[in-house]
């Protein structure tokens, strides 16, 4: 839910004229929100950034568009946002503060202020080569935001929520390095009612015809680009294992800086993820030496059929985790060659690791021809 207006900053700097500000009295104010400010719209719901007057901190505040304030489906979904967003208590989800009613009847919640920039944004800056965002271009911080992510995810998942929309957009790197999922507008309850039926037909469109990578909500749920094949064909029976592939689709583009599937209609996307084979990063650009474990592990997350994939999102993160730590990860057995040159990549300089390897040549070279 970044501004893409706004420069990455952090908290601005507490004074005692913000923190010993004496209350607003009952006569003085009606309301504790002072004027909003535009912030960001998008799908049925429109961001304003307003000041608590209690507590002297800007919030988001997010309230219905009018045109979907009488659709009793759409306000179900506004509510279900603000009750599973505040209900999935994670480091890694953003704090949702109060819900009530405005003067006018509308319901309204309001969450914490995000300041940083979204996954999607560094991405296209990384490929770019855009120096603002120098300091992603590591592969393993990568790996290690997409970690936190999935742990997430994995707590929601506990939580019998699946969250339907993991993208590039809806990750948020604080400015302090923490990890916010976003948007949980089309979250599934895992409970045993099943309303998505209904909600296929009475929840209308809310992206422009034209915009590939926002959400659909009213026939298929979630972002086309970043949609497991059950979720493009439109089944209602989807579980946490659409996370898991839509995860393994961000961690594809992490690798390469390029999306999983390219194409000029929603209807050519949602194709090609149910009916294309995926090419695995590392043989569709060699020359990034992605390691066979790490392709692995992302060709894994992207099995089409949900039967093959990562049977939960823990064990997903766990061969993230472990491959970081050079260890065999549970998809493909790790060759001590392929530990060793991981382990030395890891902990040793490149400067050191090359006067190693001199080092280790010219005595080799001494031993041979010298000692005979």
């Amino acid at each position: 839910m970044d501004s893409s207006d706004d420069i990455p900053h952090p908290q601005e700097r507490l004074t005692r004229q913000i923190t010993d500000t004496p209350l607003p009295s009952n006569e003085e104010e009606t309301s504790c929100f002072g004027e909003p400010e535009p912030f960001t719209e998008g799908g049925g719901g429109i961001l304003t950034r307003v000041q608590d007057r209690f507590l002297n901190r800007n919030v988001i505040l997010k309230t219905l568009k009018s045109e979907h304030r009488d659709n009793p489906d759409v306000t179900k979904r506004f509510l279900r946002e603000a009750r599973v967003t505040a209900l999935i208590q994670h480091p890694a989800t953003v704090p949702i503060y109060q819900m009530g009613r405005d003067e006018d009847d509308n319901p309204y919640f309001t969450m914490k202020e995000i300041r940083g920039n979204s996954l999607g944004r560094i991405l296209k800056g990384i490929a770019a080569k855009d120096r603002t965002f120098e300091a992603y271009k590591s592969r393993e911080m990568l790996i290690d935001l997409l970690i936190q992510v999935g742990q997430a995810l994995a707590y929601a998942h506990a939580c019998g929520v699946v969250h339907r929309d993991i993208k590039p957009d809806n990750i948020m790197i604080g400015a302090f390095g923490e990890v916010m999922v976003m948007d949980w507008g089309v979250a599934k309850i895992m409970d045993d009612h099943d309303e998505e039926h209904d909600e296929i037909h009475n929840i209308p469109s809310l992206v422009e015809d034209g915009d590939l990578d926002h959400t659909l909500s009213g026939k298929v749920y979630g972002t086309p680009r970043y949609m497991a094949p059950e979720q493009a064909r439109g089944h209602t029976d989807v579980d946490e294992r659409v996370d898991i592939f839509s995860l393994g689709a961000v961690l594809y583009e992490c690798l390469i800086h390029r999306p999983l599937v390219f194409g000029n209609s929603r209807e050519e996307l949602l194709r090609k993820i149910c009916e294309e084979p995926f090419v695995s990063p590392a043989n569709k650009e060699p020359y990034r030496m992605i390691a066979p474990e790490l392709d692995a592990i992302v060709m894994k997350a992207l099995e089409k059929n949900r039967e093959d994939r990562y049977a939960d999102m823990n064990t997903f993160v766990s061969d993230l985790q472990r491959f970081r730590r050079g260890a065999t990860v549970t998809v493909m057995p790790t060759t001590y060659r392929a530990r060793i040159q991981r382990w030395v990549k890891t902990n040793l300089p490149v400067k050191r690791t090359a006067t190693l390897i001199l080092i280790g040549t010219a005595l080799g070279y001494f031993l041979k021809h010298v000692l005979g």
